[in-house]
């Protein structure tokens, strides 16, 4: 069975495209997860969502995002405006790669905001009503990764910054000249394309490399998303070493140097947990399921009752029922008891 596409679209290299998909490069359905069970009855247990200050129950549809601002305070985001953000986003120029906030720049902006409400509480002001929203404009999603630069080796791009891979196929026999225009002219000068594809309605980079016959895809993270190092190393002191401690460390190293081995990846604690489910669970007396009455066993009433009538007459015709004639015959009248019987008149 072929693969499921987890993305189809278009790789775009100037004027040249071609239809390709895309298809996961890891896979979690072998990772062992567990469910939350009472102890007790061994049930699966169910999440509520409850509003934390009146302790009500909030339904799945009543669910909203809200960014905090103060204590047990939220600005709410409606979807229509994280719509028009990404849109927004979009058309809007490359910045300057700059720091990740630090708490003590985003602290004054919860000051203000809380200073903001308690002075609207003394002035006891009438709620302000924003103006009527424009409707939503959802975020173009062209289904396209079009490579508008080449880096000239993956090398450049810091390994803190790959997120997914994933496997880059043609999709059909129309695009694969295209498909393999594109892959073997990155593959002669060594060069990986980057781009930005939407996935899950969130644009993220992505860079396209050769791999075989098909491309490798990654998607990379924001540059916010990386913390900087320096923050844990700063203070790491600077020692000099003796020569001679080099040279044997060097030597231990030599001693210890191989090839790279993919069997050295083996989760041997899941292997190990998958034992000892297997065990566990041949333990356990099979269940037996009942199964759902198929559609053959579905009975039409009225053939039902064709059958049952067919089935009954043979047996009313080996046993007839005594005529009107023959039960007056046969049956003797009996005179009730409250009224004796009277001589027929003659003439």
């Amino acid at each position: 069975m072929a693969p499921r596409a987890h993305w189809k679209g278009y790789l775009k290299l100037s004027l040249v495209s071609c239809p390709i998909s895309l298809y996961p490069g890891i896979s979690a359905a072998e990772r062992v997860s567990f469910r939350q069970v009472n102890r007790q009855t061994g049930n699966r247990l169910r999440h509520q969502l409850v509003d934390s200050i009146t302790g009500e129950v909030v339904e799945s549809h009543d669910k909203g995002r809200g960014y905090e601002v103060g204590e047990n305070q939220f600005l709410i985001v409606k979807d229509e405006e994280l719509e028009r953000a990404q849109q927004e986003a979009r058309s809007r120029p490359f910045s300057a790669v700059s720091s990740p906030m630090t708490p003590a720049e985003v602290q004054p902006t919860k000051r203000e905001a809380l200073r903001a409400v308690e002075i609207r509480k003394r002035q006891d002001a009438p709620p302000i009503v924003p103006p009527p929203a424009p409707p939503p404009v959802r975020i173009e999603n062209n289904r396209t990764i079009e490579l508008d630069r080449f880096l000239p080796a993956r090398e450049q791009i810091d390994p803190r910054y790959y997120n997914t891979p994933y496997y880059v196929a043609p999709r059909d026999q129309v695009g694969q000249e295209a498909f393999a225009v594109i892959r073997d002219a990155m593959a002669e000068k060594g060069l990986v394309g980057m781009g930005r594809v939407v996935l899950a309605n969130r644009e993220r980079p992505i860079i396209v490399e050769p791999m075989g016959k098909g491309l490798l895809a990654i998607t990379l993270r924001y540059a916010h998303e990386v913390r900087n190092e320096t923050e844990y190393f700063s203070d790491v002191p600077q020692i000099t070493l003796p020569d001679e401690m080099i040279k044997i460390t060097e030597h231990i190293l030599e001693t210890k140097k191989e090839d790279f081995d993919p069997a050295y990846l083996e989760d041997r604690y899941r292997t190990v947990l998958v034992e000892k489910l297997r065990a566990k669970q041949s333990q356990i007396p099979i269940r037996s399921v009942e199964s759902a009455p198929s559609w053959q066993n579905v009975i039409n009433l009225m053939d039902a009752l064709k059958r049952s009538l067919a089935a009954e007459q043979p047996a009313r015709k080996s046993n007839p029922t005594p005529t009107r004639k023959n039960a007056k015959s046969t049956s003797k009248p009996t005179p009730s008891k409250g009224s004796p019987s009277r001589p027929r008149k003659a003439g």
